[in-house]
């Protein structure tokens, strides 16, 4: 197939999309990518990129197209005006520059939604299907905002939200529990909503990540640190184990709310049971993995957004470590369906600090939960099943 790709986030940014794509081109199909400019590393756009530099660019044999847009830089005002600016340059890219013949759009479907109007105005200019990959719910993102439904902002923003979806021709979500939401908010047909989970990091599945005996239990955070991530209910957890002794919790990444955290984590006096090692290179993870005797996921529950089924589960899964979380929605289902470790609901400080002391006090008792984590993985999320399944459904709207 041709498939002209639209993602907002793209190379080389650090986003699940880019080896998607060059998955996609070594299966033999014609992949383009109508992309933005690079900024979330530093909140800054690059000098090389600057001033339309690698406006055209390639990844291997993926063509790409960027639009200039203004850098996120820190803030919520900065982020609204470059989430609109590349709605207008994109848009612009979409509907005046000539694009080569392609079969479907395929839209990659990161916050916000509204980066999807230059896929729409490709849809409407060339007569094309549109394909949606649903990774966040709109408009119920908006909450992790301190937006409410209320709000006249909120309010009109689902009016867009349920425009753009009704210029989709079929959708694929990351989590089972979006379907209900967008059907019932959204207004999209239930039958047109297809479950397709992230694939993980398979690469992990055949490492041995056995940790070593340290005289510590080590539990693993790894990833965005924002606040939908919920990352306080850990610091808060681990204030509840001040008096348990030989554990460590290493939070492994960056984000908006990482200053936030560390300050709660002195304010709460357990700079000693925790460690923010801030952004690390993906080779040096393996690293971490064999030192975590156990890996730590925690999701915002306020609203439907903790519903997610977040991607770094899918690698705590395939290297093979329990997983000890306070989520609901699809998290807590696949953990409870693979048995692959100790889950309470999200929010619950005293539920979370509970488990992490069951598991420092008997974590022998918990060694088959990392198999059964690798065991479910091979059977639900491996690359070879997601680009099967979705190269069946691109050929279907397609036709």
């Amino acid at each position: 197939m041709r498939i002209l790709v639209v993602s907002s986030a793209f190379y080389p940014d650090n986003y699940h999309i880019n080896q998607m794509v060059k998955d996609l081109s070594s299966r033999g199909h014609s992949v383009k990518v109508l992309t933005g400019q690079p900024d979330y590393a530093t909140g800054r756009i690059p000098k090389e990129y600057k001033w339309f530099r690698k406006y055209h660019d390639f990844l291997g044999p993926v063509e790409i197209w960027r639009a200039p847009i203004i850098a996120r830089r820190k803030g919520a005002v900065m982020r609204f005006f470059s989430y609109l600016s590349f709605i207008i340059t994109g848009g612009c890219l979409a509907m005046f520059k000539k694009w080569s013949d392609f079969d479907v759009i395929y839209v990659w479907g990161v916050s916000p939604i509204t980066m999807a109007i230059p896929a729409i105005i490709l849809k409407k200019r060339y007569k094309k299907p549109l394909f949606f990959y649903c990774l966040d719910l709109w408009p119920e993102s908006m909450k992790a905002f301190k937006v409410r439904e209320k709000n006249p902002v909120f309010k009109a923003v689902r009016v867009l939200c349920k425009w753009i979806y009704k210029q989709f021709d079929l959708v694929a979500v990351t989590s089972k529990p979006f379907t209900d939401y967008i059907h019932t908010v959204n207004g999209y047909p239930l039958e047109k909503i297809i479950y397709l989970p992230q694939y993980g990091a398979e690469q992990n599945l055949n490492k041995d990540f056995t940790a070593q005996d340290n005289g510590i239990i080590d539990l693993l955070f790894a990833g965005n640190i924002g606040f939908v991530q919920d990352i306080d209910k850990i610091v808060q957890a681990a204030a509840e184990l001040k008096d348990v002794p030989n554990f460590l919790i290493h939070i492994v990444g960056d984000g908006s709310a990482k200053k936030q955290f560390e300050q709660l984590s002195k304010d709460l006096h357990v700079e000693d049971k925790i460690i923010f090692h801030g952004r690390v290179p993906s080779e040096k993870m393996d690293d971490f993995y064999k030192l975590a005797d156990a890996c730590l996921l925690t999701l915002d529950g306020s609203s439907k957004i903790g519903d997610t089924l977040p991607v770094k589960m899918q690698g705590y899964m395939a290297a093979g470590k329990p997983v000890i979380a306070a989520v609901n929605g699809a998290g807590k289902q696949v953990i409870e369906e693979s048995s692959c470790g100790l889950v309470v609901n999200a929010g619950d400080v005293q539920g979370l600090a509970r488990i992490i002391k069951e598991f420092i006090s008997t974590p022998a008792k918990y060694t088959s939960c990392g198999e059964n984590g690798r065991s479910y993985f091979k059977t639900h999320f491996t690359k070879e099943n997601h680009l099967s399944r979705l190269e069946q459904l691109l050929t279907e709207v397609a036709k």
